[in-house]
């Protein structure tokens, strides 16, 4: 069904349930359903074809339909939603299928030791076999979209787990064609491209299959959502971004993704869950200010909201849940209007090179676009996360090339580019580094002469800009990574920080104290930050130490560098570091976000979660605005605020913010 917007008020209705449960359906009123989504104010759903265990709810003629199930829930579900105005997609899943799994054991993917990938048939675990897509599975999957698309009005398509484990496939089809495209079998870089190709196929062919039928549908496949989905959005109506903040994902994986996201070109949702922990925690429910808050972060990166939930075998949704949720939805559905169709508005590119592509299997680990993100997100930068792909480096004023990463030589020609008509780059440790020696060298100012020998190095900062409470001269501070790079200057670069090495490096039989040798009291013959010109370069790597130590010296460090490099930023604010800033625009207005981040603390090990949040009070903001501002409306309170502009500068006071504010200048 046809939407004014893309809604943003969304669910996502997991319904993973075994075969062995005998009363599916049982307890299912297809206007209590529609009702209790409606008072929710739900406005998009996904609903389930076939689950994991391969189970379908619909009386599909290919594939198994849950031996309980007595009726067309499916078909009852579409109707009850497209009654009362909901768009409802219909979930599929892909390359998890017990029955297929069981049906058909050649479908299965193998790894590289001739093992059967995932569940076994004895174990007790929970787990799911892995499917293969190069096989004749695909073949079953498109005939049932086929029959899909005959029985029902179908809105949309959301496949899940369109994916291949992490050594790759070497099942019987896969080997074969590895080897008839001359390709080694052994190389897992070779395995894996070809299980890319694969999925890309069998995206092309499905794609294909829905829009000839259904032009309007929405088609998306998740699994798939990481740097590498460059090369696919063309398969794509929107792009997804699953993460459960308290179920394993944290709370700095959707402002990372989304900033990845969003210049792709693509309606944006966020996923998160009305669950504690991860699917399927069927006693748990989140805070109902947490759901706020998150919903509010997503809006600030211009995504729709989608929740998941899981309906109890029985059919009934819970009313405990949607009260839940319809709190969060109701707050959404009031300042929607600022969000629908909004645009970043951004000055900062974090430039992921080929080298250095991270995954999401990987986020959250110790990666230096992590430690970046975080970083700029908490020192109020707008940014994008992008990759040598991106069309236009001039929309950037400031590119951060974080710790690692070499370019192709025909990003090293946009670099260079870039540099020569004004742009900034803040660079770290190895980035821009190949085969021994930095790639921009001339604009860098540094030479590199090969990694230092002590491990870890320390600094010390020695230009007055860059100090603060917690960048203090005098004091040598310590990376904890290393070793960092030993770099000789060139003529016209300036130093900001010296290097000291230890006096010797840390072993089982030479070691001084609990953890560290001291620095020596003479800098070493190398520096550790230089700027040349609008190049900064650290010689540590400070994004991916932030990452894992978490060093606040690091953040504020980095910041006064962006201070240099951008003296008057978008955006300026006295918000804390812990409130997430962001600046979108629609057309004839800019809206600046401004969501109240505020974790409850606990005994470690503790999922970090959120409760009520402790409100700011008189949060001072400062906005370079391009047009002539004439109000400013706090949107989530229903009232204007006086301001002032001097220099294209609007700057004013919010009273207060709770779990979130938008400021809308127009």
């Amino acid at each position: 069904m046809n939407t004014p917007h893309f809604p943003m008020r969304q669910i996502h209705l997991d319904f993973h349930t075994s075969p062995a449960i005998p009363d599916v359906g049982a307890d299912w009123d297809a206007d209590l359903f529609a009702r209790t989504l409606s008072e929710a104010r739900v406005n998009s759903i996904n609903i389930f074809a076939k689950c994991h265990h391969g189970m379908n709810y619909y009386p599909s003629k290919i594939g198994p339909v849950h031996p309980a199930l007595q009726f067309d829930l499916l078909g009852e579900q579409i109707e009850a939603c497209h009654r009362v105005g909901i768009h409802c997609p219909i979930y599929f899943s892909v390359c998890w299928d017990m029955s297929a799994a069981e049906r058909h054991p050649e479908w299965r993917q193998m790894d590289n030791n001739g093992k059967l990938v995932g569940r076994g048939p004895f174990d007790d675990d929970w787990g799911w076999p892995w499917l293969c897509v190069n096989t004749d599975y695909s073949a079953e999957i498109e005939a049932q979209v086929d029959e899909l698309l005959s029985l029902y009005d179908c809105d949309g398509f959301w496949f899940d787990i369109l994916l291949y484990h992490a050594d790759g496939c070497l099942c019987p089809r896969c080997f074969d064609a590895l080897r008839r495209a001359g390709a080694d079998p052994r190389d897992p870089a070779q395995r894996l491209a070809h299980n890319d190709a694969t999925m890309r196929a069998f995206m092309g062919r499905v794609s294909k299959q829905i829009r000839a039928r259904q032009p309007a549908a929405w088609i998306f496949y998740n699994g798939r959502m990481g740097l590498s989905i460059q090369e696919e959005v063309q398969h794509f109506t929107q792009v997804e971004i699953e993460s459960l903040p308290t179920g394993g994902w944290g709370y700095g994986f959707y402002p990372l993704w989304s900033r990845f996201a969003r210049p792709l070109g693509l309606p944006m949702v966020g996923m998160t869950g009305r669950f504690h922990r991860g699917w399927a925690d069927w006693g748990g429910l989140k805070h109902p200010d947490a759901l706020k808050f998150e919903s509010a972060g997503i809006m600030a990166t211009g995504g729709a909201i989608c929740v998941g939930d899981q309906m109890h075998p029985r059919g009934r949704l819970n009313n405990a849940i949607y009260r839940t949720i319809g709190e969060a939805f109701r707050e959404v559905e009031a300042v929607e209007p600022y969000c629908h169709e909004a645009k970043p508005v951004t000055e900062v590119g974090v430039l992921v090179l080929e080298s250095a592509r991270d995954n999401m299997q990987t986020v959250g680990q110790s990666g230096p676009l992590e430690g970046a993100a975080k970083m700029l997100l908490e020192c109020h930068q707008q940014f994008d996360v992008i990759t040598d792909r991106c069309a236009n480096f001039s929309a950037y004023k400031l590119l951060v090339i974080p710790d690692r990463g070499a370019a192709t030589p025909e990003t090293v020609v946009r670099l260079r580019a870039f540099c020569a008509a004004g742009g900034k780059l803040l660079l770290s440790h190895e980035a821009l580094l190949s085969d021994g020696q930095f790639q921009l060298a001339d604009a860098m100012g540094v030479d590199y002469l090969g990694a230092a020998a002590s491990n870890p190095d320390y600094f010390q900062l020695t230009a007055p800009e860059l100090f603060t409470p917690v960048t203090q001269p005098e004091f040598s501070y310590s990376l904890y990574l290393g070793p960092a790079a030993r770099v000789a200057p060139r003529a016209g670069t300036t130093i900001l920080a010296d290097a000291y090495e230890t006096y010797f490096n840390r072993t089982w039989e030479h070691f001084s104290s609990h953890g560290f040798t001291p620095p020596l009291a003479n800098k070493a013959d190398y520096p550790a930050i230089t700027r040349h010109g609008n190049v900064i370069y650290l010689h540590g790597p400070i994004f991916t130490a932030y990452q894992q130590f978490g060093n606040l010296t690091f953040r504020a460090l980095v910041g006064r560098l962006l201070a240099q490099l951008l003296p008057v930023p978008l955006v300026e604010t006295d918000a804390p570091a812990t409130a997430e800033v962001a600046l979108m625009q629609q057309e004839g207005r800019w809206i600046l976000h401004v969501v109240n981040y505020h974790a409850s603390r606990r005994a470690t090990p503790h999922v970090e979660a959120l409760e009520s949040p402790v409100p700011l009070h008189q949060v001072a903001i400062a906005v370079r605005v391009p047009f002539p501002v004439s109000r400013a409306l706090l949107a989530h309170a229903g009232e204007t605020v006086p301001f002032t502009v001097q220099n294209g500068v609007v700057s004013l006071v919010i009273p207060r913010v709770e779990v979130f504010e938008m400021v809308v200048l127009s």
